[in-house]
């Protein structure tokens, strides 16, 4: 029987294996797990050691995240940021808003959390290493850059490429510092999570992604390590492009179909990961709808070049009994037992009234707009933050004509109200309860074209 750890290698490596592996993105669930805030979790190696080893026992997991947070190189090279209970930091100043690249500190070993990070990947892989894949995560270039230039970077690609790709020039040899220092921290995978690439057109990903990318799959892969891209949101139209970066391995959440990614994956040899539903199913689901949703990813992915996985990481609250029925479905087989005391998605749906918890209707008045930006959550989704960072950029020139509101499928009522108004991905933004930006976060021109549409 192969070993867990080798499971996941070999299925990265597009070879066939016996069982699909199961590698579950837990980042700050670990902190639940602990009965800790994600800010003392993540502060910690040793907690975070204590909770990926927790988390990987009793999920049975095949590969684990040595640490899931995408603000550890924004942090270290001047940004600030904003710390959250049960959710990853979001970046709260960018650097590049009133300094220069050549003003940013060099980016060392020992800058920020980075030795933390490392210290925490060194740790995992002596007490759990050989038995168990352990993933560095690194945040990728295009989304490096906008945390250390904001959204106004989304505007500069379009009115100032030369200094757009320069920022990228930066954030890629950032990201290939990071990548050696993973690998020799002891990762035998390598993950480029870039979840603002899912923002932008093929052309721009081509333009400004795909060469940004090469320094660090290249240098991987010259070290003997796995290399894989990771992308939340829909990425679709970029999936391709995204293989044709020869990583090893590309991971996607469930707004991407795993049989059309099969195909491709077949196509170019580059193994796939994904996408168990984050909310619907791992957060709100049973134990039932959560093994249903495994199998379903499992039968179009295959026993060749599949890794199974959540769509992104974890939400902090997602039920520990969810996670451990996946794992035992995928391991041993077991299927979970029918029990009254587990609520389907469905009938918690149908107890739930989304205007009481404060998704309701708005009556749009005359002369007024009213912005309803969708997300997971801005603030543990990089995707999410800067389509609300868009809005508060142009908001204030509207005064008090302009109300907004962010409504989270985090919870039940607002699961219900994006079902209500028929929105399908995330992140997107309803103007006056028309859907007007669908997984794209809009530069300021084009935002205040259409606010002054509605007004």
């Amino acid at each position: 029987m192969t070993m867990r750890r080798e499971l996941v290698l070999k299925a990265l490596r597009c070879e066939e294996v016996e069982r699909i592996p199961w590698v579950p993105f837990t980042g700050v669930h670990c902190a639940k797990m602990l009965n800790m805030d994600a800010e003392t979790y993540l502060k910690s190696p040793q907690n975070i050691v204590k909770g990926v080893k927790l988390a990987a026992e009793k999920y049975m997991a095949d590969g684990v995240c040595a640490v899931f947070d995408l603000q550890i190189e924004a942090e270290a090279l001047g940004c600030g940021l904003k710390w959250s209970k049960n959710n990853p930091p979001a970046v709260a100043v960018h650097v590049l808003e009133t300094k220069t690249l050549k003003e940013l500190p060099e980016l060392t070993k020992n800058s920020g959390r980075i030795a933390d990070a490392l210290k925490t990947t060194s740790m995992l892989k002596c007490e759990i290493g050989d038995d168990v894949a352990i993933f560095g995560l690194i945040c990728g270039p295009f989304t490096l850059a906008l945390h250390l230039a904001g959204a106004k970077f989304l505007t500069d690609m379009i009115e100032n490429p030369e200094y757009a790709k320069e920022i990228l020039v930066f954030c890629a040899e950032a990201a290939k510092k990071m990548s050696v220092w993973y690998l020799e921290a002891g990762a035998d995978v390598v993950a480029l999570v870039d979840p603002m690439t899912s923002q932008i057109s093929p052309r721009h990903f081509k333009k400004y992604v795909m060469e940004t990318v090469a320094p660090s799959i290249n240098v991987i892969k010259e070290r003997g390590g796995l290399a894989t891209l990771f992308c939340c949101g829909d990425a679709t139209k970029n999936i391709e492009l995204m293989m044709k970066c020869e990583p090893n391995g590309i991971a996607f959440d469930e707004q991407v179909a795993v049989a059309y990614a099969k195909e491709l994956s077949e196509k170019y040899n580059v193994a796939i990961e994904g996408n168990l539903h984050l909310t619907t199913t791992l957060l709100f689901g049973s134990p039932i709808e959560c093994v249903a949703d495994a199998k379903s990813c499992m039968e179009d992915g295959g026993l060749r070049g599949f890794v199974l996985s959540p769509g992104c990481d974890l939400p902090f609250d997602t039920p520990e009994y969810n996670l451990e029925a996946v794992g035992k479905y995928v391991v041993l087989g077991e299927e979970p037992i029918k029990s009254s005391g587990f609520l389907s998605l469905d009938e918690a749906l149908s107890g739930c009234d989304a205007a009481s918890e404060g998704f309701d209707d708005v009556k749009i008045e005359p002369g007024k707009i009213f912005v309803e930006v969708v997300t997971l959550d801005s603030e543990g989704c990089a995707p999410c933050q800067y389509m609300m960072e868009s809005l508060f950029r142009v908001k204030d020139r509207y005064g008090d004509k302009l109300t907004y509101r962010e409504t989270l499928i985090k919870s039940l009522g607002g699961i219900k109200r994006v079902s209500a108004i028929g929105v399908k991905n995330l992140p997107s933004m309803l103007i006056n309860n028309e859907l007007v930006f669908d997984n794209i976060v809009p530069t300021d021109e084009e935002l205040i074209k259409e606010l002054n549409k509605r007004i």
